[in-house]
């Protein structure tokens, strides 16, 4: 669990939505070649592949306006991030990439029961001995790892502190991630049970350093810390 509070935290691997798209492999290559742990977005697909995606809509990133959702892994393969030669990677391929070279930190996007999306992430992590730490804004994604996976460490996002603690009384998270705008000193933040506070996302060294000083770790953007 040290990883979580040791390297800063590269959102969405390190990107500048230019040459290397947010969430894209070379976007992870990067992140590994520089010694970053990495975060990530899941998205569940309708064949039940699971693609390494933030939008709900894939218009920001491939100009199609249709949900994710309803695409399969293998409609995916024809679109293009940000017109690079880059493709929307699926989770599995992610992690063969990765192979334990960074610790992941991995985002379930998820707003609705828990059960079906948990289970193909955990049964695509299955054989993977690299270190992760799976964290969602849904609180029932949360308490669906606390009951079925003990073992993985779990995480609440949140734009709040106040509500990310509400939920931590419920999930008991590993961990706390929460928006660095909302976060003032450590001592403000009076941490619940001291778990590890970790805030997003900086998106300059000014912004990664005041943030420093509430938290035990920062996920960033757009530089380098």
């Amino acid at each position: 669990m040290s990883w979580l509070t040791e390297k800063p935290i590269a959102h969405r691997g390190l990107h500048d939505n230019v040459n290397f798209p947010e969430n894209s492999l070379a976007a992870f290559e990067l992140a590994i070649k520089s010694g970053y742990s990495i975060e990530l977005d899941l998205q569940l697909l309708r064949d039940n592949k699971i693609a390494v995606f933030h939008d709900v809509n894939l218009f920001r990133m491939t100009g199609v306006s249709e949900s994710i959702r309803k695409k399969s892994s293998i409609e995916l393969k024809n679109l293009k991030l940000l017109e690079t030669d880059q493709a929307i990677p699926l989770f599995e391929e992610l992690l063969e990439l990765v192979n334990g070279k960074v610790p992941l930190l991995i985002e379930i996007k998820s707003n609705y029961f828990a059960g079906r999306f948990e289970r193909e992430v955990l049964k695509t992590l299955d054989n993977y001995s690299g270190e992760y730490a799976i964290e969602s804004f849904n609180p029932l994604t949360v308490l669906w790892m606390k009951e079925n996976a003990k073992h993985i460490l779990r995480g609440i996002l949140s734009r709040s502190l106040l509500r990310a603690k509400m939920y931590a009384k419920i999930t008991q998270p590993h961990f706390l991630a929460v928006n660095i705008n909302k976060l003032k000193s450590k001592d403000d933040c009076n941490l619940l049970n001291e778990i590890p506070l970790i805030g997003y996302t900086a998106k300059s060294l000014t912004e990664f350093d005041k943030a420093k000083k509430a938290c035990d770790n920062v996920i960033f953007e757009g530089f380098q810390p």
